[in-house]
């Protein structure tokens, strides 16, 4: 059987509307290698609700084992316990290109605790990870085929001319992620009605973009009952739409503590709309958001700080406004076209 097929196996999520960033980043993925290989058969095999879905998964596994010669994966924590033993030893019976596209920044002390993943993770062609700091601590593991790729996203990115500067009161903050406790719903909320308190008046507002995640539902409804003024939520929009939504923004709140944050893909939309952010410096996010240049960063340990940035901010827009063209700057890195050159090269090297 001819070969010539190029797979991805990850959540699609085909028939749901999932917006989360391992199915962005898959979907992703996929339309790029449609752009790229017009001519070329690009093969899905969706891992949504994979435990439903069992014996579908593993014969569309086998299906893509046999029909492609280039493999891509990108699976999350749960999803690799569950595959990585059958695509790796597939693998040993077809010798295919398997590319591991690692989703989030838990994966270096996931593999820190497992031998079995360790050997697993050597036997991909390469594992691309988001950061150098991922890439330096598997390393220390042992595993050395690891290369760096960053996130990517096809967005407009807002041309220099179309800034929006000279911002007033009330300075609108803006969240845009999937709508839970980790992502720092609750202290970014907090944070802007104390400000107001603290004021006297309505200085800031925020608005909330993305899914509401069910078991963080109930205490979000609360938390909007308990901030009617200051806190609105605008409800999903599609990823294509991110940065005209986010564009009039004063900049972005990005207080994560999320346990497998890896390069938010909202920090991408953020800077292609020319927002500056506030984020804890949780994971990785001190290489992404450079602090006094493209945003400001604070530690994660210590929650209070982010009022005290929200009120620098307001108190020094000129400052926020004089950061706007290096986060324009800042998103030419995760633009489709340079992410893709390194993955293409990658596929074509017939001696890697």
């Amino acid at each position: 059987m001819k070969k010539d097929g190029i797979a991805v196996i990850g959540r699609v999520a085909q028939g749901a509307q999932l917006l989360d960033g391992q199915t962005v980043k898959t979907k992703t993925l996929v339309e790029e290698l449609r752009r790229s290989f017009p001519h070329r058969q690009i093969i899905c095999v969706d891992t949504y609700r994979y435990s439903r879905r069992f014996l579908r998964i593993l014969l569309d596994t086998w299906k893509a084992f046999r029909r492609s010669g280039h493999i891509f994966v990108l699976l999350s924590r749960n999803g690799r316990t569950f595959l990585f033993p059958v695509l790796t030893g597939l693998n040993r019976l077809f010798h295919r290109r398997l590319y591991h596209d690692v989703v989030g920044g838990a994966l270096p002390s996931e593999a820190a605790q497992r031998p079995g993943l360790r050997r697993q993770l050597k036997r991909f062609h390469v594992n691309w990870v988001e950061f150098e700091g991922m890439k330096q601590e598997l390393e220390a593991l042992g595993i050395h085929n690891v290369e760096v790729l960053p996130n990517f996203k096809r967005l407009s990115i807002l041309p220099p001319e179309a800034l929006t500067t000279g911002h007033q009161e009330p300075y609108l903050f803006s969240m845009f992620s999937r709508v839970c406790k980790d992502k720092g719903m609750t202290a970014a909320a907090e944070a802007i009605g104390k400000v107001n308190a603290q004021f006297g008046r309505m200085v800031a507002k925020l608005h909330i973009y993305g899914p509401v995640e069910a078991p963080y539902r109930e205490e979000f409804e609360a938390l909007l009952r308990a901030h009617p003024e200051d806190v609105r939520y605008m409800g999903c929009i599609p990823q294509d739409e991110s940065v005209e939504a986010l564009r009039s923004s004063f900049m972005l709140l990005f207080p994560s503590v999320y346990p497998g944050e890896g390069m938010p893909g909202t920090i991408i939309d953020a800077f292609s709309a020319g927002l500056p952010v506030i984020a804890t410096d949780w994971h990785f996010n001190t290489q992404l958001v450079r602090h006094g240049q493209t945003g400001y960063h604070y530690d994660w340990r210590k929650p209070e700080l982010l009022y005290d940035w929200i009120v620098h901010a307001i108190s020094h827009p000129q400052e926020v406004d004089a950061m706007r063209p290096a986060c324009l700057e800042e998103a030419t890195r995760y633009d489709p076209e340079t992410v893709m050159a390194q993955i293409l090269e990658k596929m074509s090297d017939p001696n890697d």
